[in-house]
């Protein structure tokens, strides 16, 4: 899924209890460029700037406040006036350290365990994001050749496995403490699959090991062990754009492998990787590549729409339920774009490939 890694990063922090542990007290301080005495900053416990749960004023720009904390949570810190000035950050024992700036992506935040790990995991998020930026802008701002665009693609999907190569290795640096935690429990499948999420789970203190959201990680992983690698995929239906019930077995049965290809209207990094998907399947769709699209989309007149702007060649299936989409939660399609490969047969060859790693993939299994 080729999409910002702030973003990526942004997305799934999620606001929630990390830990139980004896009552602490917590010292926030900041200061904060361009505001004006009185000011107010908010402070939520989520990603949405929502729902304020508290207030604070600025006083010759800087704020603070304090309270007990009982456990490792995180909020969001926003300028009530710019709310593109913000900070995600830990509420945790100690003191924390938080300078909004102006520029978004700038600001940040320690002093503390976890915020100290998480402004340097943003760091070197940030580096790498800002080269992918660099080549996207150039391979779709440019008219450039189909050969400099796949070059292009190919350098996008290397920073992606490095940017989630240092996922795996912060979690797997932090296993012991709260941010590793956080991190195994909230990055998406592209970040941590199932393998390295599997083995981070046999690091765990016992005491993280027996929380309920690790539990429901391990029934999860169970599950898709279903539809893993060297399974074979049951039939399944869904509703094609004109209406008729299309069967995922009777396309896959037509070519020697097929991409299943989960996506939808609203999801740019989908729409972004579409003409490489369209190009790599003109290329070998006489040597027996298939293709069909699952899309995740809600509303009909958006997903064919998409699908008549975008150009796209293949079959479509889609039952409209958006993330509940019944083939989506059997495969525990957790982000798009997700791809997985099936032979005529139906087993499983790959999942999770994108960009160059799909294209070699394919060159090499019909060449």
């Amino acid at each position: 899924m080729k999409v910002s890694l702030t973003n990526i990063l942004y997305s799934v922090l999620f606001f929630g209890t990390l830990t139980a542990c004896q009552s602490n007290s917590y010292q926030v301080t900041g200061t904060i460029e361009g505001a004006a005495d009185g000011d107010t900053l908010f402070l939520t416990s989520d990603m949405e700037m929502a729902t304020p749960c508290d207030t604070i004023i600025v006083e010759d720009g800087a704020f603070s406040f304090s309270g007990e904390v009982d456990s490792v949570r995180l909020h969001m810190i926003y300028s009530a006036k710019r709310n593109e000035i913000n900070a995600p950050f830990f509420i945790e024992r100690g003191n924390i350290k938080i300078s909004l700036k102006e520029q978004p992506g700038t600001s940040r935040v320690g002093g503390t365990l976890c915020n100290d790990a998480w402004q340097e995991l943003n760091d070197s998020v940030m580096s790498i994001g800002k080269e992918i930026n660099r080549i996207a802008e150039h391979i779709y701002g440019n008219n450039i050749s189909e050969e400099e665009q796949q070059k292009g693609m190919a350098q996008i999907t290397l920073l992606n496995k490095r940017f989630a190569d240092l996922v795996v290795k912060t979690t797997e640096k932090h296993i012991k403490n709260e941010f590793g935690y956080f991190l195994l429990t909230y990055y998406p499948d592209e970040l941590i699959d199932n393998d390295a999420r599997a083995r981070l789970i046999q690091q765990l203190p016992d005491e993280m090991r027996q929380r309920p959201a690790i539990k429901q990680i391990e029934e999860r992983l169970a599950a898709t062990a279903k539809t893993s690698e060297g399974a074979t995929i049951p039939d399944f239906s869904q509703p094609a754009p004109d209406g008729s019930s299309l069967s995922i077995m009777s396309e896959v049965g037509k070519k020697r492998i097929t991409i299943i290809d989960f996506w939808a209207s609203w999801c740019g990094p989908c729409r972004q990787d579409m003409p490489s998907v369209i190009a790599l399947y003109n290329q070998y769709k006489d040597k027996g590549l298939g293709i069909v699209g699952i899309s995740l989309d809600n509303e009909k007149d958006a997903w064919v729409g998409a699908i008549k702007s975008l150009n796209i060649p293949w079959p479509q299936m889609s039952d409209l339920k958006g993330w509940d989409n019944a083939a989506a939660l059997m495969f525990n399609i957790t982000s798009i774009p997700h791809t997985i490969v099936v032979d005529q047969k139906g087993k499983v060859l790959r999942r999770g490939l994108r960009g160059q790693e799909l294209a070699d993939f394919v060159a090499d299994k019909l060449q």
